[in-house]
């Protein structure tokens, strides 16, 4: 099943979308898909196109992947993809739609669904993303120059870019503790949807591959991370939660303030999988994803 690009002018640079193919089934369900800061759409493209078999697929990239947006804004936080998202979605869809995001994704999904919740039938927050009030204070408390120069934030502007090959990045991510838990397919998979060739001048011919995704932008996204608590309890549109184990986001703690103040809302843990479960394990979270959509849609 093949995927394509979509692009459409908005205020600040021309987005990017990838969908699923709708001509042979142009009455099923609109879905719009937000993804995790430092991938793209393509590297979920197991997980999106398991989706794809029930609902009409759209994913947006955010605007790291943009051609044409402009740099990392140091007064702009999190809140502007949410805003791109709203803008993207009064240009291309009929409202309101059904919407999962992941990580940061589904932090700015809550986002824009808080300031315009018309636009939104539902939504899916698989493991939203955000910082505690106490390390968001600290964060605004410093300097952006300072902030950049944090450990996990240091580390993202410091870590490789290219290599040359896919296989060698491969090999590298595979030695790496952040993929531990992949196993060999969905691991190729997202090495993948990483990746774009790079060419020599002249002849054309591929010198290397580099990451799509810029590292200045992930650096950028860390160095405002917001407190999103506050975010999701405001919601006015019904929500599921899927959350894995372990949890860098939503933690118990974090889970248990959140049914305090919104017992409507309904969690599916998957304790099996990690905070990058749809990359993870596509197939077993796409099913958890269909469900929780289902119940949205009754």
């Amino acid at each position: 099943m093949e995927m394509t690009w979509h692009h459409t002018p908005l205020p600040e640079g021309t987005a990017a979308a990838w969908h699923g193919p709708t001509l042979t089934h142009p009455t099923r369900p609109k879905l719009v898909f937000h993804h995790a800061t430092a991938v793209g759409p393509r590297c979920y493209a197991p997980y999106l196109k398991a989706l794809a078999q029930d609902y009409d697929v759209m994913a947006l990239a955010m605007r790291p992947l943009w051609a044409d947006a402009p740099p990392p804004d140091p007064k702009r936080g999190w809140d502007l993809f949410g805003d791109d998202l709203i803008h993207w979605i009064e240009a291309t869809q009929e409202a309101p739609v059904l919407a999962v995001g992941h990580s940061i994704g589904a932090a700015t999904l809550a986002m824009a669904a808080r300031k315009r919740p018309e636009l939104f039938r539902g939504l899916v927050l698989i493991e939203p993303s955000g910082a505690t009030w106490r390390q968001a204070l600290l964060l605004r408390s410093l300097p952006y120059a300072l902030r950049l120069h944090l450990g996990p934030i240091k580390s993202a502007l410091s870590t490789p870019t290219h290599w040359p090959s896919a296989e060698a990045a491969y090999a590298e991510l595979r030695a790496g503790r952040a993929f531990r838990r992949f196993d060999d397919q969905a691991l190729k998979s997202i090495v993948e949807g990483l990746l774009v060739n790079r060419h020599e001048t002249v002849t054309q011919e591929i010198t290397e591959v580099a990451l799509e995704y810029p590292r200045t932008w992930e650096a950028h996204l860390y160095a405002t991370a917001p407190h999103t608590l506050p975010v999701m309890t405001g919601l006015t549109v019904p929500t599921e939660i899927l959350r894995g184990r372990p949890s860098l986001y939503m933690g118990a703690r974090t889970e248990a303030k959140l049914k305090a103040k919104r017992p409507d809302f309904r969690f599916t843990h998957l304790t099996a999988h990690g905070h990058m479960m749809p990359l993870e394990a596509p197939i077993p979270v796409a099913e958890a994803t269909r469900a929780a959509l289902a119940r949205l849609s009754t």
